[in-house]
């Protein structure tokens, strides 16, 4: 309540409101609900201000970077010493006066060279190159969810089956898709192609492995994509499986520090952003 710039009356409503599921009113005892859509919001207001109490507890010249998302954050220093002697009992006293406290399970101290996991990714140095890859737990959550899929669609239309998994895995591959991820893409891809073999053998146990080609693999762009024709009111619509591989790397170019999406002058910018590939002059 101190620490939010909004109406106290309104801030209190939006911490007590509860939620409704299925006609019945959930009353919230302490906070927002984890995953609400007011909670990142809350999160990033009471955390403000947290970078420049980090960079003013450091002596003069010391080298500290600081990033967060909602209340997730990395705090990168030249020595370990400067995390643990200045870094550490600022964040801790910053969170204190909100009623806050770290994690002990998600926060550690760690060199660069040993990686660390951050939404999602691995961040790891070798040698003078950083590489981001896909987090291996993220990748066997994922593997996991799409057996679920399988498991839940195993008698259902292969064109709902399509639709589930294109939402999966487009929606995983395009959040992965600016990092070094080409071997967990084709870790995936490969896990599916059996899945999708599996499944067919199963639902034509008399079948050829070639007729099961021939009426489940399309040609799209002169190669061969797994899919089915279906008749809907006497036209035909393709369905098609996404490869996470097909939607492949682009590298992401940095945002300028000062740009803001609502202020008319950076409105060409943004613009540039969002319909030229690879804009070089972005950086400049």
């Amino acid at each position: 309540m101190e620490n939010i710039p909004l109406e106290k009356k309104i801030l209190l409503q939006w911490l007590k409101a509860g939620y409704i599921e299925s006609g019945l009113l959930y009353p919230t005892r302490k906070g927002v609900p984890q995953g609400g859509i007011i909670s990142p919001t809350i999160a990033n207001m009471t955390l403000d201000r947290l970078e420049d109490t980090i960079r003013r507890s450091v002596p003069y010249r010391s080298r500290v970077n600081f990033v967060r998302y909602a209340d997730d954050f990395i705090v990168t220093a030249k020595s370990k010493e400067i995390l643990v002697k200045y870094v550490a009992p600022a964040v801790k006293l910053f969170l204190d006066e909100r009623g806050l406290e770290l994690s002990e399970d998600k926060t550690k101290i760690t060199f660069i060279k040993d990686g660390f996991k951050f939404l999602g990714q691995t961040f790891q140095k070798h040698g003078n190159t950083l590489h981001i890859t896909p987090a291996k737990e993220g990748v066997l959550t994922l593997i996991r969810n799409l057996g679920t899929i399988f498991r839940k669609f195993v008698s259902a239309p292969i064109e709902a089956l399509i639709k589930k998994l294109n939402q999966v895995l487009r929606g995983w591959a395009n959040y992965h898709r600016h990092i070094v991820a080409s071997k967990a893409f084709s870790h995936v891809d490969n896990y599916v192609y059996k899945m999708l073999w599996k499944m067919l053998h199963r639902r034509h146990p008399k079948k050829s492995s070639k007729w099961l080609y021939r009426k489940y693999w399309l040609t799209s762009d002169n190669r061969r994509v797994f899919g089915i024709t279906v008749k809907r009111n006497n036209k035909f619509k393709q369905y098609k499986l996404v490869r996470t591989s097909s939607i492949g790397i682009r590298r992401h170019i940095k945002v300028k520090a000062d740009a803001n999406p609502y202020m008319p002058e950076y409105q060409k910018y943004f613009w540039i952003r969002k319909h030229i590939e690879g804009a070089k002059l972005l950086l400049v």
